[in-house]
């Protein structure tokens, strides 16, 4: 090791994860620069590491106890739950040593066999927003609260943060152990799912074949029955009953409807407000167009100070001032929040006019459907 390598300063590090060329899982703290070189290092260099001890924490879950290969701290927890799963949880946990790309600041809840997460910018955000969820069986109310980054549903899947041993991570969740290989549904292979006649395309993350004896026609005698639960990468689970044809049943996407998904990840990008417009062109000449259309009291307006102009019915004169404007859910538009400061009647204005604008820079603006509140 040269002199500089051995002086590097180790201040600022971040924690990674990777495999060995002989594939042992390891957990890593490094450098963040350094990240995308420790991993191809490993790859390449090392067949594997012994471990003198491996560390599991066990989390506490009432009477039952849940591990993870995580250093994962528990602030709150309250039991409960009803109906066939006659129980559940919900928790804030500070998971210390997340790994790249993950938030280590979750809203955990695992009630009647189904679980979902949401993630917090400060563990006082999560833990307001745990009182909050305990007072209401509203979740959608957790969106609009302080600190609030995204919501992950998890279905039958376990959470990223609990997994133990070598599990591996795909996306927001460990990848389940069992998984049986499919002819049909592989891993990562994208299906056309329909739904009470709604079509999505969603991406296989693997089947679990159930055997289990039913009645037959006659109470006396049963029967085998067979059938496949398909997941999904969103979190949700399709029953397929084997030997059993339906019209309904997930196919897989055809090459020539890819831009099926090319559409829904440029629709995505517009309501997050990363465009306005998008076009997918046809091999036959036609052509798919989708925008965003803001006209009127609808469109979305920027922070910052407007001169406005405003004409009244029956009156010559208008009133003309700068304006300081700052968008809210209710008041995403100039317009609309100069009509409610005025406290005038539509039909009492003729129009208002926009004369000019000095947008604050860094000020709250229209991010797509997911409107920006001011904190």
């Amino acid at each position: 090791m040269d002199d500089q390598n051995k002086n590097k300063d180790f201040s600022v590090c971040t924690y990674g994860e990777a495999k060995t060329g002989g594939g042992q899982h390891l957990e890593f703290i490094c450098r963040p620069d350094d990240i995308e070189y420790v991993k191809h290092f490993l790859a390449d260099n090392i067949k594997s590491v012994d471990i003198p001890t491996t560390r599991r924490v066990s989390i506490s879950h009432g009477v039952y106890g849940r591990y993870s290969r995580y250093n994962v701290v528990q602030h709150k927890y309250a039991g409960g739950g009803y109906g066939p799963g006659c129980g559940g949880f919900i928790e804030v946990l500070e998971i210390k040593n997340p790994p790249e790309k993950r938030h280590g600041i979750v809203l955990y809840e695992y009630i009647n066999n189904l679980s979902s997460f949401t993630e917090w910018k400060t563990l006082e955000n999560a833990k307001a927003a745990f009182v909050e969820r305990n007072n209401s069986e509203e979740g959608e109310r957790l969106a609009k609260l302080k600190g609030f980054i995204r919501s992950v549903n998890c279905g039958p899947f376990q959470p990223w943060f609990y997994a133990i041993g070598d599990e591996e991570l795909i996306g927001d969740f460990v990848f389940p152990e069992g998984f049986q290989d499919d002819p049909v549904y592989r891993f990562g292979k994208k299906f056309v799912v329909t739904y009470e006649g709604y079509a999505e395309v969603k991406t296989c993350m693997g089947v679990r074949f159930i055997q289990k004896e039913v009645e037959d026609h006659y109470p006396s005698s049963k029967k085998l029955m067979i059938f496949r639960l398909i997941y999904w990468d969103d979190g949700s689970v399709t029953r397929d009953d084997c030997h059993q044809y339906r019209l309904e049943n997930p196919r897989p996407l055809e090459e020539g409807e890819m831009w099926i998904t090319e559409a829904l990840l440029n629709f995505r990008r517009m309501l997050s407000g990363k465009t306005e417009r998008f076009e997918i062109n046809f091999t036959d000449g036609n052509k798919f167009v989708g925008r965003i259309s803001k006209s009127g009291n609808k469109a979305k307006c920027p922070q910052g100070k407007y001169h406005l102009k405003v004409y009244f019915k029956g009156k010559k004169r208008p009133l003309e001032g700068w304006v300081d404007f700052k968008p809210t859910l209710k008041h995403p538009n100039v317009i609309n929040y100069t009509k409610q400061s005025l406290k005038v009647q539509d039909d009492e204005i003729d129009r208002i006019q926009i004369l000019g604008k000095k947008v604050e820079r860094g000020g709250k603006k229209w991010s797509g459907v997911f409107f920006n509140l001011p904190e």
